[in-house]
């Protein structure tokens, strides 16, 4: 009997370890059992980042618990999820809701890098900075230049950021800040030493009637002599246009006249170098400059001192119509966006696997690339859109000479502008600041920042500061404000994990 006994408890161990065994080791790989269908699957996980990093998960309504994955860049996930549809929210107290239905596949994590929330509120700090009317963040975020206006003309003010105190003051009697016309800033020079403005004088002749003209200009600011001068006064040239600092060498900056663009040296009157002509538009970079040249809108490159390593980087333009190049954004010798007079966008985009040069975009407005180079944002007055120069290899997956539409409103865009992480594009309609995500499954997160009480302020966001600026009425005079965003985080925190 005791025999008999032992023996059937042996055969109840073995079978029950025959069972249990592959079960748990089934377990441990993943596997979980689907009572709908009766056999095992393999499960899913859900990974996320989110700032701010201590936050709610709901997954189908019910509060849900994560694990931390990762200590250097805070991580999260979600596992042992059956194959199928999930409704997520994540949520923080004081902020916005970030929703997506997610589906869920066997063996594959969804993974979400960038998940941003924004506050409820925000609290506004301002600077003393009455009557601004557009302000410019110097290169090295040391410094803000802010123009005001009035009956006797343009005072630009310098203020230190840290100390929100002025450090000089430059008054134009009878010239007038000029930019909104040409859709230019006030700009620095790379050392933080000179700035550059754009202006116009307003000249009345007494005839039968009093006519008005229009005279264009640029004043260049000596920060450090604590002076300014008349770019055309001294090198005697009329007609000077886009004024650019040389990005190397000090001292040295690039304008056109008409259609011949100029290299000279602002501390020598004699300095003007000729570094080509029948130049429609150009730019910028450490490896050179980057010019159209009319008629066939050709693009050259060709180095600072504008003498050596002539390059051609394009063969020929999309269009045969005659189209003449307004605006030049260059990356590098393989990224180049072109808009015409006309408004139209065109893309030269070597990669790898193709050379494309296409037009992407009509009646667009302005154009900006991403830091690393694998995006291009456009917008017109009632649409943002995203081109994708190089294929996006972290999810959601996005292919080289790919549009993506983000939003399309009725009333008219403005301050339309690249967030950190490139994967968030911040704008505004009349009073209302917003910011929206890129990732399109399910649906675009947007969220609204802040309501202003002035419509269509000048927005600028920083993102090295932390801060986003935007003028408003404070006792209706325009004031210079500024919030945090996004929320500060850990020290391991690593901000848009990039494709």
């Amino acid at each position: 009997m005791i025999t008999w006994k032992r023996t059937l408890f042996f055969w109840v161990l073995t079978i029950s370890f025959l069972i249990t065994a592959p079960i748990i080791v089934l377990q441990a790989k993943g596997y979980r059992f689907d009572m709908k269908r009766g056999v095992f699957v393999y499960s899913g996980a859900i990974t996320f980042k989110a700032n701010p990093q201590s936050v709610n998960i709901k997954l189908n309504q019910k509060q849900t618990s994560s694990q931390k994955l990762n200590m250097l860049n805070n991580s999260y996930s979600l596992t042992d999820l059956m194959p199928g549809y999930y409704n997520i929210q994540i949520s923080a107290p004081g902020f916005q809701s970030w929703k997506k239905r997610i589906a869920i596949h066997s063996g594959i994590a969804s993974e979400f890098w960038n998940i941003l929330l924004v506050r409820d509120h925000y609290s506004e700090s301002h600077f003393n900075t009455p009557g601004v009317d557009r302000f410019f963040i110097s290169p090295k975020n040391k410094f803000l230049a802010y123009n005001t206006s009035s009956n006797q003309g343009l005072t630009v003010r310098i203020l230190d950021i840290n100390s929100q105190k002025e450090t000089a003051q430059f008054k134009f009697l009878d010239w007038f800040f000029n930019g909104k016309t040409t859709q230019e800033n006030i700009e620095w020079s790379p050392n933080e030493n000179y700035l550059s403005i754009p202006v116009k004088k307003k000249l009345l002749k007494k005839t039968s009637a009093i006519q008005s003209k229009n005279e264009r200009d640029y004043f260049i600011v000596d920060l450090k002599q604590k002076n300014s001068f008349n770019l055309e006064k001294l090198f005697h040239k009329k007609e000077i246009s886009h004024v650019r600092w040389d990005p190397v060498e000090k001292n040295y900056l690039f304008f056109l006249v008409k259609n011949t663009l100029y290299k000279a040296n602002i501390q020598k009157a004699d300095s003007l170098t000729i570094i080509a002509k029948h130049v429609s538009s150009y730019d910028l970079s450490k490896a050179g400059i980057y010019y159209s040249q009319n008629p066939n809108n050709l693009v050259f490159r060709i180095d600072l001192d504008g003498k050596s390593n002539l390059i051609q980087i394009t063969n020929n333009f999309p269009e045969n119509k005659d189209l003449t190049v307004n605006k030049l954004i260059v990356y590098d010798d393989s990224r180049i966006a072109l808009l015409t007079k006309n408004k139209n966008l065109f893309i030269y985009n070597k990669t790898n696997s193709n050379n494309y040069f296409n037009e992407i975009g009509t009646n667009i407005n302005s154009f900006q690339f991403s830091n690393d180079g694998k995006k291009l944002l456009f917008w017109s007055d009632n649409e943002i859109n995203v081109y994708y120069l190089r294929n996006w290899n972290v999810q959601p997956i996005r292919h080289e000479n790919e549009i993506q539409n983000i939003t399309r409103y009725a009333n008219k865009l403005s301050n339309v502008q690249w967030f950190k992480d490139y994967e968030h594009i911040i704008f505004s309609i009349g009073s209302q600041l917003k910011i929206i995500e890129l990732d399109p499954r399910d649906h675009l997160n947007c969220f609204d920042m802040l309501t202003t009480k002035t419509k269509n302020p000048f927005v600028i966001y920083n993102g090295y500061l932390n801060k986003l600026y935007f003028m408003d009425t404070n006792n209706n005079i325009n004031t210079l404000y500024f919030i945090i965003f996004p929320e500060k985080t850990t020290l391991f925190r690593i901000p848009g994990l990039g494709g």
